[in-house]
């Protein structure tokens, strides 16, 4: 997998999780208010998780380049 297939996989994982934060509130009625919040909670911190895996795949893409010059 390239780097670029890794960051294209990731993106495509936050916006899923983006739309999933988006739903939880249609389901409010079934799964309660603190299911709710905690699902909520746990996909927000999933995001940031992925998005410093992007900043660090991006940022060794970089330095790795830089070495090879």
């Amino acid at each position: 997998m390239t780097l670029e297939e890794g960051l294209e996989l990731i993106e495509n994982y936050k916006k899923g999780l983006q739309k999933f934060i988006d739903l939880l509130p249609e389901q409010s009625v079934q799964l309660g208010p603190e299911m709710i919040k905690t699902l909520s909670m746990n996909s927000k911190n999933e995001i940031k998780n992925l998005e410093a895996i992007e900043k660090a795949l991006k940022r060794q893409s970089k330095y790795e380049s830089g070495l090879s010059e």
